[in-house]
């Protein structure tokens, strides 16, 4: 009874013993994997290209994973109010950027305009349609030939809301009204043309000149709509996220850029 015993508390002892090991190993693992900084990057739909080079050169250079949520800047910032904050916010419009300061997450002074962008208007690839110039004596419906034009929602898609500017300095908007197809960012509205859904579609001309099937077909005028302007927030600092934040507004970054059709 005593050996039975005796045997019971080693069986015991020996099981702490691994148990403790076994922690430490996992501790020494734990310390290597996080060797590697760690932020999260919320980014308009429209930069996830090149965005996705910005990172790679970044994460390179700087030894810091960077992890993306893209989708149209007021979704971002409606998450962000929500408690989803991430260490750096990257609106495609003023409006979305200036709404996050007000809640408070934005740290000031980090707080920069990075990046211009058009706005066109794009057909399928295989369309008949041609080049046209955008102007008062333009009409659309025709072009349309009773089917919809494909637009980002302008109650949160940026792309969508410059979209309506312009058809509204042109007194279209109304008149378009029954033939909107509003989607939930620029890159799905795109899409939309692209799959030959609609034969018209407003978006901004870095996302098609990406894009082999679609063409543009005309160009908005600037005084159209409002500038068409990217704004990157810095909403948590640390050396990471400090870095990525300059690092995408500094000269070894313009190349990017000017790569993928955006202006600075």
């Amino acid at each position: 009874m005593r050996n039975k015993h005796f045997n019971r508390i080693t069986t015991y002892c020996l099981i702490l013993t691994i148990a403790a090991m076994t922690a430490c190993t996992g501790g020494k693992e734990k310390t290597d994997s996080t060797d590697k900084a760690e932020i999260t990057v919320f980014a308009a739909a429209s930069l996830t290209n090149v965005l996705s080079e910005l990172i790679d050169s970044f994460e390179v250079a700087g030894n810091v994973k960077v992890i993306t949520n893209m989708a149209s800047s007021g979704t971002l910032a409606r998450q962000i109010e929500q408690g989803g904050t991430p260490d750096v916010y990257i609106s495609a419009s003023k409006k979305w950027a200036n709404y996050v300061d007000s809640l408070g997450f934005v740290l000031h002074p980090f707080k920069n305009e990075i990046a211009l962008n058009d706005l066109v208007l794009v057909a399928p690839k295989e369309s008949e349609q041609a080049t046209l110039e955008i102007d008062s004596t333009l009409d659309l419906i025709p072009l349309l030939k009773g089917d919809r034009l494909s637009i980002g929602d302008p109650a949160h898609v940026p792309a969508g809301k410059y979209a309506k500017q312009s058809l509204e300095y042109f007194g279209w908007y109304s008149k378009l009204s029954d033939f909107y197809l509003p989607a939930k960012d620029v890159r799905t509205a795109l899409m939309v043309v692209e799959l030959g859904e609609a034969p018209l579609g407003i978006v901004y001309r870095t996302d098609a000149e990406e894009s082999s099937k679609v063409k543009i077909v005309g160009t908005f005028p600037p005084q159209s709509h409002k500038p068409i302007v990217y704004v990157s927030c810095l909403l948590k600092e640390n050396d990471a996220s400090r870095s990525f934040f300059e690092y995408i507004k500094s000269e070894a970054s313009a190349p990017i850029w000017k790569k993928y059709g955006f202006n600075q």
